[in-house]
């Protein structure tokens, strides 16, 4: 113990009870804190420390907690009785020397190091109280600098007062002297052609001078107006230039379109075309080129910058992009591009005049030049057909070096609106992006609205159109010259005579308008001098004025100088230049549609239906007029047993026999054959639309439907014309095998199926009685109904059969029409399913034996495509009318069905004192209703239309009956009787034209209403005995019949049977609670 330095006197650790004690707190380990466990290898500088620790965590964990108490623990060392500690001293004295001895290696260790930290802590902290000295007289100096601020020094303030003043007023000066020469500057620049420097100095200049300060100097009112007039000079000069680069008008221009050469026989490529856009990156990118692309310039931000020392106009592309960005600079871009589009007409008509009178300068001396102006009125209209005849090789000659180099011109014409769009696009984007990086005006470039090529494509359309029309159109007119408007030898055409409509000169003075109109035009003449220097107003003592558009379209009053005779012949020389010039433009103008309206191409589809086949159109027009129009357009054909067994409307033998001409027609002279297929889908339309228009006049409640009424959604229907649209019941109807021709269905699906009709109709009746002007009661109208799906039904067939898509050409001559008939009718495996089945639902019915002896060259139309899915598809909607009149025919027959049964349960006496032997009179009724349609439809259509037509009516007739008979007010044993009668009149009508296995149903309704002869008892019994027949809901209003519980009955009938009521109702209710027993074990 001697040894122990912890019990030496004065040491360190010597406990001694004269001194207090202190004692850090002690941080306990945390969960995650890893300590050494007794099996780890204790290494490292401090090991001996940790072996410590642990030891004291293991033995002595107690005195790390927060509420130890040293002098408790003292004691107990001290204590050597049972409770006390004196036998851990030794322990506790060991711990006490291997943690001093720890500590002390530890320090030994590290002593240098602490030695070194205490002396760059002093360091650190001699910096610190440095820096805080600075920053004391920093402040002083701060505080000093603010109060010689502060100080007010007047002697100065007036100088740099005065001093601020000169600047500015030299400013003014020099920003004075800038705009007075402004105007000369622009000058020079507008005549070097230099236009955006002109237009971007001019801006400047004008937000320079109309700014609130410039506004208030006087003296530059006159340069102010000097300056506006030239943005309104400089705006047209830009438009005129630019309409000069884009028509061609500058010479500089010759070299972006070619005159005509001998033997010419395709565009010449332009080798003039726009710069290039950042070619190091973009690599070749030029109009013409690229064509994939969207945007010609691929570079947004790409501005281009003008060059002083070039002449602009020796590049027209360079040029006309220079004009667009001085547009822009003008802030005119949305009135150019506008300008642009409203001069189109015009200036394309302007080119095509030039062109015309180049041509004729360079042919003037031929001898045909003469010759061509004579009158000649002997031109045969079949020359239509006959293209192959020779023309004039002078003759042709002309007309190809007209319309190749028209093509030409036409070409760099529409090259540079391409370019002039691209441009203004171009703009448009930067304009937007700069709106949304900077935060600029929300209305710049948005008002720009860049036409779209088809808006170009038009007017160039309208004119070639119309030159091919003056070449070609063989009907009387001679050579009309614009030159020459006052000739009155030669013949003009229906557009060539110029018609003026009114003159102001001409008009009857009005004093009262005078005065008005001289005072407006006082304050416009004021206004304007104001804008203008040197305004001379016109001499007012002219009482009235004339105004002159010179952008107005004329167009319509003059036509172009005809160089060459017009002939069909002509068409031969003219196709080529046209298709070479149509396909060049779908090369340069890849992105465009040409598949719609405005295409390149479909122009001259158009304009060659026009000339071809307007003799054919027209007679097909006024055939489908003559059919469709009048009372007997659908009247019984005369010989229509030769096509059909059963009776077929005449206007539908008319039609097919126009489309079987237009096929044959198509054949013999096969040119712009889909204009035929037109024709023919256009008889096809309009019979559908007559046929439509039929249906919807035949199920119009009321009146019959006016012809004259041409929106047919707006006539109120019957509701069985109205139900038979519905899709659902639609497609319902069209799973029935009668229908579709099954005899193999399954008889359960088909109780299913009429089970589901029967609850989708009364789903469509909505819980209501239908009124008699719901239904249709004229025969006429049945009949008619019949007729017209018959009618279109073989109208199908027949279209079917000339639909013989599969036939080769070679066959047509070589088969038979009634064997092209029928490989015309097989069903492809390729069909849809809407073609299979509109092929097999229109050939159901066998054809007419026709003498083999009367057949004649078969009669074809070829489709193929998309052509071919449309005719199906109007064929399939030409089914779906007949079907609906089918539809409405069987739905009438089950309308009649729900009206009389609602009518005769409801408004039937059945609560009898004496026995009746007839049934009620609305069932009288209904059987005489059911047999009249009957009639009318085994006029019209064949057995199994019948079938289908009164499929399914017996079930409908045994539903309304059991679930109608809450309705009835009271029951007895005689009402009881008369229902049955109804019944069995009802069942032996329907046998004469519904199946017997159907009209066997009804002794369901039968024995429902008999349970009432059973009474409440019997009725227990028999379910009890033989299990229940009907729902539960089912007894339980013939229970309340049996006890006369109906709650219909009025005030007077219950206060006077009022006892008798109760007691019916208590029985009523113990009868019901045994039928609820009864028919719970059945339903568990």
């Amino acid at each position: 113990m001697s040894n122990n330095p912890f019990l030496q006197p004065g040491s360190p650790g010597s406990a001694s009870r004269s001194k207090t004690i202190v004692r850090q707190k002690y941080i306990a380990r945390q969960p995650s804190q890893d300590y050494f466990e007794p099996d780890d290898d204790v290494q490292g500088d401090f090991s001996e420390f940790e072996v410590v620790l642990r030891e004291i965590h293991e033995g002595w964990q107690f005195m790390l907690e927060d509420d130890f108490d040293p002098v408790t623990l003292a004691l107990k060392l001290m204590d050597d009785s049972s409770v006390g500690r004196k036998k851990d001293f030794k322990a506790f004295q060991r711990v006490m020397h291997n943690l001093d001895t720890a500590l002390k290696t530890i320090v030994n260790d590290y002593y240098k190091g602490f030695n070194n930290s205490i002396g760059t802590f002093g360091g650190v902290l001699q910096y610190i109280n440095d820096s805080s000295s600075r920053v004391v007289q920093m402040k002083t100096n701060l505080k000093k600098c603010k109060e010689e601020l502060l100080q007010k020094r007047t002697d100065l303030l007036n100088l740099w007062y005065k001093s601020q003043q000169y600047k500015e007023m030299l400013s003014i000066l020099e920003t004075i002297e800038e705009l007075r020469t402004t105007p000369e500057k622009i000058d020079a620049m507008t005549d070097g052609k230099h236009f955006l420097g002109a237009a971007k100095l001019l801006v400047s200049s004008l937000k320079q001078i109309m700014n609130d300060d410039m506004m208030q100097i006087g003296a530059l009112d006159d340069i102010r107006r000097t300056l506006t007039s030239q943005k309104n000079s400089l705006y047209d000069l830009l438009i005129e230039e630019l309409h000069n680069h884009l028509y061609l008008k500058n010479s500089y221009c010759d070299n972006r379109w070619s005159a005509y050469t001998p033997r010419q026989q395709d565009l010449p490529e332009s080798t003039i075309k726009p710069r290039v856009f950042r070619e190091a990156e973009q690599g070749s990118r030029i109009l013409g080129e690229n064509l994939n692309e969207e945007d010609m310039f691929a570079v947004e931000n790409d501005i281009l910058s003008e060059d002083p020392e070039k002449n602009p106009e020796t590049d027209s592309y360079y040029h006309m992009e220079i004009i667009m960005e001085s547009i822009l600079a003008l802030g005119e871009i949305p009135a150019a591009l506008e300008t642009i589009i409203e001069r189109l007409p015009v200036e394309i008509h302007a080119l095509v005049d030039k062109t015309i009178a180049e041509v004729e300068q360079r042919h003037l001396m031929t001898k045909w030049s003469s010759q061509s102006r004579k009158k000649d009125k002997n031109g045969d209209d079949n020359d239509i057909y006959c293209l192959d005849k020779a023309n004039s090789e002078v003759k042709n000659e002309v007309l190809k070096d007209l319309l190749w180099t028209l093509y030409s011109k036409l070409e760099a014409v529409l090259r540079g609106h391409r370019f002039v769009e691209t441009c203004a696009t171009r703009i448009k984007k930067r304009l937007l992006n700069a709106r949304l990086t900077n935060g600029e005006d929300v209305n710049i470039g948005s008002n720009i609205k860049v036409y779209h090529f088809h808006e170009i494509w038009k007017p160039v359309q309208t004119e070639i159109r119309s030159i091919l029309q003056d070449y070609l159109t063989s009907q009387d007119q001679a050579i009309v010259s614009v030159n020459d408007p006052g000739s009155t030898n030669t013949y003009r055409g229906k557009r060539d005579k110029p018609k003026q409509l009114f003159t102001f000169a001409e008009a009857t003075e009005d004093v009262e308008l005078e005065e008005s109109y001289d005072e407006l035009k006082r304050k416009l003449f004021l206004s304007y001098k104001k804008q203008v220097n040197g305004f001379n107003f016109l001499d007012p003592s002219k009482p009235h004025s004339t105004i002159v558009d010179k952008y107005a379209n004329d167009m319509s009053s003059k036509g172009h100088k005809v160089l060459v005779k017009p002939d069909a012949y002509n068409v031969s020389v003219l196709l080529k230049p046209t298709m070479a010039f149509l396909q060049r433009l779908r090369e340069v103008f890849p992105n465009f549609d040409d598949h719609n309206e405005e295409g390149f191409g479909s122009f001259l589809d158009d304009f060659a239906v026009n000339v071809f086949l307007p003799q054919i159109e027209e007679k097909v027009m006024q055939l489908i007029q003559h059919a469709t129009v009048g009372l007997d357009a659908f009247q019984d054909a005369r010989e229509y047993k030769n096509y059909s067994r059963y009776p077929i409307a005449k206007s539908s033998v008319a039609l097919i026999s126009v489309i079987q001409s237009l096929c044959r027609t198509m054949h013999s002279m096969p040119f712009h054959t889909d204009e035929y297929v037109r024709l023919i889908e256009v008889v096809l339309l309009k019979f559908y639309e007559k046929s439509y228009q039929r249906f919807y006049s035949t199920v119009a409640r009321g009146s019959s439907y006016s012809e004259q009424q041409k929106n047919v959604t707006d006539i109120t229907i019957s509701t069985s014309g109205d139900w038979a649209q519905d899709e659902s019941l639609v497609g319902l109807l069209a799973q029935n095998p009668f229908f579709n021709d099954d005899s193999k269905a399954d008889p359960e699906y088909v109780k299913a199926l009429n089970q589901t009709e029967i609850t989708m109709e009364l789903k469509l009746k909505n819980d209501r009685i239908l009124d008699p002007s719901e239904l249709i009661f004229d025969s006429k109208k049945l009949i008619a109904l019949g007729r017209l799906y018959h009618t279109l039904k073989w109208f199908v067939r027949e279209i079917w059969d000339l639909r013989s898509a599969s036939v080769p050409i070679s066959m047509v001559n070589s088969t038979s029409s009634s064997k092209i008939a029928t490989m015309g009718t097989n069903i492809n495996d390729n069909d849809s399913p809407q073609v299979k089945s509109s092929k097999r639902w229109s050939s159901q019915e066998p054809r007419p034996a026709k003498d083999p002896s009367e057949e004649g060259a078969p009669v074809l139309l070829p489709l193929r495509g998309e052509i071919a899915k449309r005719f199906d598809a109007l064929l399939t909607t030409y089914q779906q009318l007949a079907e609906t009149c089918l539809f409405t025919l069987r739905l009438e027959g089950r309308c009649h069905t729900m009206y009389y049964l609602e009518m005769a349960i409801r408004d039937g006496n059945y609560h009898l004192e004496d026995e009746t032997f007839e049934p009620d009179p609305y069932v009288i009724t209904l059987n005489s209703d059911l047999m009249e349609l009957d009639d009318c439809i085994n006029a019209s259509l064949p057995p199994k239309d019948e079938l289908f037509a009164f499929d399914g009516l017996p079930g409908l007739i045994v539903y309304i009956l059991i679930s109608e008979a809450t309705y009835i007010k009271r029951l007895n044993n005689n009402g009881v009787q008369k229902m049955v009668r109804n019944i069995l009149a009802l069942q032996q009508n329907l046998s004469n034209f519904v199946p017997l296995t159907q009209c066997l149903m009804m002794e369901r309704a039968r024995e429902y209403y008999q349970l009432y002869n059973l009474g409440s008892e019997g009725i227990i019994k028999s379910i009890q005995e033989s299990g229940p027949k009907f729902t539960f809901d089912e007894y339980r209003i013939i229970l309340g019949l049996i006890h006369d519980i109906n709650q219909d009955q009025d005030e007077e009938t219950k206060s006077a049977n009022e006892e008798v009521r109760k007691q019916n109702s208590s029985k009523y209710s113990e009868w019901l609670m045994e039928l609820v027993e009864v028919m719970a074990d059945y339903e568990n």
